[in-house]
């Protein structure tokens, strides 16, 4: 589980925890036993006996397609394989098209 890094030593930090929360954002939750991370559907708020932190969302398309010529990326990118096919080919010979996926997937 991927944690955003706010330090929660602090009293700033432990309000940004809580605004972001309020704000939607989903939050994970250690105990001071275990110190094992899950995921809390409705915290406690209780920074005496367990520690909270906010799970950090991907951001961005899991994956996009680049046209390069030889090292340049010419056009892109596209959120669509296959407009970025289709622009390769109009552009003509030399064009390729790369796809890149999101390393947290």
């Amino acid at each position: 589980m991927n944690l955003e890094q706010i330090d929660t030593s602090t009293t700033a930090g432990k309000a940004e925890v809580m605004r972001l929360a309020a704000a939607g954002r989903r939050v994970a939750y250690s105990n001071s036993v275990h110190h094992e991370w899950g995921l809390s559907k409705a915290p406690l708020w209780d920074w005496r006996t367990r520690d909270y932190a906010i799970i950090a969302e991907p951001v961005g398309p899991d994956e996009v397609w680049v046209v390069y010529k030889g090292t340049t990326v010419a056009m892109g990118p596209f959120g669509d394989g296959q407009l970025a096919a289709d622009r390769a080919e109009d552009a003509g010979p030399g064009y390729t098209v790369v796809r890149y996926v999101r390393a947290d997937q």
